[in-house]
């Protein structure tokens, strides 16, 4: 019986270890600054280089106007839109991050975008527990 017990245990802590590796993480972009024209041009930047993206993750946009915008690359660079892959004008916008690889979103309001409400993640495929 306590060969029983001791093999439960075990294998309740390895059932728990799988749904902890495996839960994603909710991203509240900007932290209590929300999706805003920054007064740190940097903000942005910051804040996603102290964060790890995963496939299966999501960014939470908080903001009082605007939208978020997904674009390319080029039209991040040069804050155009000119072919949006996405807009979401209401808050809170919840992105699913469900491809690996570099995602732009700006702003697409005039002007916005200049002042540095821009940002560029990297999702990675997970591959352990070390989020």
């Amino acid at each position: 019986m306590g060969a029983f017990n001791f093999n439960m245990v075990v294998f309740m802590v390895m059932v728990a270890s799988m749904t902890f590796c495996s839960s994603a993480t909710q991203h509240i972009v900007g932290d209590a600054f929300g999706w805003v024209i920054p007064n740190n041009r940097n903000l942005y930047t910051d804040w996603a280089s102290q964060r790890m993206f995963t496939l299966g993750d999501s960014l939470v946009f908080h903001f009082l106007t605007g939208d978020v915008t997904e674009v390319s690359k080029d039209d991040y660079d040069h804050c155009h839109v000119s072919n949006p892959r996405s807009t979401i004008k209401t808050s809170p916008a919840i992105i699913n991050l469900t491809s690996p690889g570099d995602h732009y979103y700006i702003c697409s309001l005039e002007g916005h975008c200049i002042f540095h409400q821009k940002l560029a993640i990297n999702v990675v495929m997970k591959s352990s527990c070390s989020k």
